[in-house]
């Protein structure tokens, strides 16, 4: 791509990954909250073994890149001398109850909108527009409000980062060390059960992981400019969804960014593969409660995830792909907040399903 412009390649790139993700989501129905359900139930289903293969995967090819000098991921929101703990816990566990109610997370959304499922496009819009009130907006006053509060400077502390490598004093065994760690929870994770079982969330899992570290090097390799430098990111899909909303009205005056871009591809991708499987069907909600619920959820997904730095796929993948504190306690916080959205649930909409569903 060396007669390409860095921005051109940047978002063929975004495109290609978000096209990716999409084509991937929809035929394995990639989702962390049937995962986290899957774990309250005491079991290791699908969901769990693609999530455990994702994660090792991004954190073993992320590091990977970055241990070879092939992406510098040190200038990433994940690692900032600023460690925003009281943001990301209570952004984090907002978040994670918005998913339960909305039955799913914003990457799960995208796919099951190209599916024609109206009730994501209301949870979509209502994260979208949240995120960018919690982004440049009035609820910007609460989340600066909680920064301030709960804001621990680590530079002042003697610390280049927050990641795991840094703050255990520049060594590199330590990021090696979480990241073998990863790979062997995630291959104990997959080898349960038989043949069968194990193919599919494997793939799956490898598809994704590696699609992360590929975005780092769209945004970090392909898209650098020295004259215009971007931020080095992967995916993610909470403020990019609000970003590629204000893209929409605002066209004429706005710029297309990586994560913009992502969001397109995601939806573009997963669209293409429900038409080609003849599951495009029109869904929509059958109830005024129903209605509520969702809307509730995609608001607390909005605002949580703009203060937890990420979603599911930001924080859970991306986050935890640089081996982030923060995004260790984001990740940690979205799941207490799952485990606290189902027992509202249970409560609220008993009784459910025994088997565990993606978000419909």
């Amino acid at each position: 791509m060396s007669d390409i412009e860095p921005r051109t390649a940047l978002l063929i790139g975004a495109l290609v990954v978000g096209v990716g993700f999409g084509v991937i989501a929809r035929l394995s129905a990639f989702c962390f909250r049937s995962a986290v359900l899957e774990l309250l139930a005491r079991r290791v289903g699908f969901q769990v073994r693609a999530w455990a293969v994702a994660i090792a995967t991004a954190v073993a090819a992320t590091q990977a890149m970055s241990w070879f000098g092939i992406v510098d991921i040190s200038e990433s929101i994940y690692l900032s001398t600023s460690l925003m703990w009281l943001t990301l816990i209570v952004g984090g566990v907002l978040f994670g109850i918005g998913m339960i109610l909305a039955r799913g997370c914003g990457a799960r959304h995208m796919v099951l909108l190209a599916s024609g499922n109206l009730r994501s496009a209301v949870v979509l819009s209502v994260l979208g527009i949240v995120a960018y009130m919690t982004l440049r907006g009035i609820l910007a006053i609460p989340r600066t409000t909680l920064e301030g509060i709960g804001t621990l400077d680590l530079e002042a502390l003697g610390y280049a980062s927050q990641s795991l490598g840094a703050l255990s004093g520049g060594s590199e065994i330590v990021p090696l060390a979480f990241a073998a760690a990863f790979i062997a929870i995630a291959v104990a994770v997959a080898l349960r059960g038989g043949l069968e079982k194990r193919v599919r969330p494997v793939l799956t899992g490898l598809g994704v992981g590696a699609l992360i570290a590929a975005g780092w090097y769209v945004t970090g390799v392909l898209g650098f400019d020295e004259f215009e430098p971007v931020r080095t990111e992967s995916l993610t899909f909470t403020a990019p969804v609000g970003n590629a909303i204000q893209y929409l009205m605002t066209y004429t005056g706005a710029t297309a960014d990586f994560g913009i871009v992502a969001v397109g591809g995601v939806i573009i991708g997963a669209f293409a593969i429900a038409v080609t499987r003849g599951e495009w069907v029109l869904q929509g909600f059958e109830t005024p409660h129903q209605l509520l619920r969702y809307t509730l959820g995609g608001a607390l997904m909005g605002f949580g995830g703009v203060m937890a730095l990420g979603c599911t796929v930001g924080q859970g993948l991306s986050g935890l792909s640089t081996l982030s504190v923060g995004s260790i306690l984001a990740v940690v916080s979205i799941g207490i907040g799952a485990v606290i959205g189902d027992v509202l649930v249970r409560r609220e909409f008993a009784p459910r399903q025994a088997k565990v569903q993606p978000a419909e």
